[in-house]
């Protein structure tokens, strides 16, 4: 008898345990994996797709058809300046400042600013970075609107995919019902299923959106691997 009692013990706690675990595991979404997606969450410092001066004009050019002042917004004038994993102990103003006038000015015996346009010499983006540093400065000093600054934006440069991620990312409050569901949409037509699903699920800023999120899954598509996705969940 107590053989039986103990089996029986045993089985049920197998069959909750499984219950459980079933519970906790999560489906896999798809997500798309863009030529860019190494500078959200990779290394910029050893990443070479940045390195491209075609490639920086397409990020600048987005950039600026958002706006740098919506993207960074005072930021520049932070000290020290922390992004990722770019640590610049100086003020960027000042630092942007300094290597706008070293570019020109290459006697200038100071060894960072000798080094680094060195490096952008023989990266061969020595030219395109100075012309971001300039309509950085610009845009920094003048707080031109994003409306304004797009204006001059060389659209055969810009990714739009990368474009409506910053949109989705930098919306502008208050998060609505709507524009939640716009932005998950948005993702959904981009094909970043994972980073919807966090969108619903897993980020704090979206916690309190009272949507169907039952009905908005069934537009998710599944894998049988998992994808680390643009937007990943902030919750934990």
């Amino acid at each position: 008898m107590k053989t039986k009692i103990c089996i029986l013990t045993i089985s049920l706690l197998a069959i909750f345990s499984c219950s459980k675990s079933k519970k906790k595991v999560k489906q896999n979404y798809s997500e798309s994996q863009t030529t860019f997606f190494q500078l959200r969450h990779g290394d910029w410092t050893s990443n070479q797709w940045i390195r491209n001066p075609q490639n920086l004009k397409t990020i600048h050019e987005t950039f600026m058809k958002f706006g740098y002042i919506d993207l960074i917004g005072n930021r520049l004038g932070d000290n020290p300046f922390i992004l990722q994993d770019l640590y610049i102990k100086k003020e960027p103003s000042h630092l942007i400042d300094s290597l706008i006038l070293t570019f020109k000015n290459k006697e200038l015996n100071v060894k960072y600013y000798r080094e680094f346009w060195s490096r952008r010499e023989q990266e061969k983006n020595d030219k395109v970075v100075y012309e971001i540093l300039k309509d950085i400065k610009h845009s920094f000093k003048s707080k031109h609107s994003s409306t304004k600054q797009s204006m001059n934006v060389n659209e055969d440069f810009v990714n739009d995919t990368l474009y409506q991620l910053i949109k989705v990312e930098y919306f502008k409050p208050p998060l609505t019902k709507e524009v939640a569901i716009k932005n998950f949409e948005k993702l959904v037509d981009l094909g970043f299923y994972e980073s919807a699903y966090n969108l619903l699920y897993e980020r704090s800023e979206y916690s309190e959106i009272d949507w169907n999120k039952e009905e908005l899954i069934k537009k998710l598509k599944t894998t049988e691997t998992y994808v680390y996705p643009w937007f990943e969940d902030n919750t934990k």
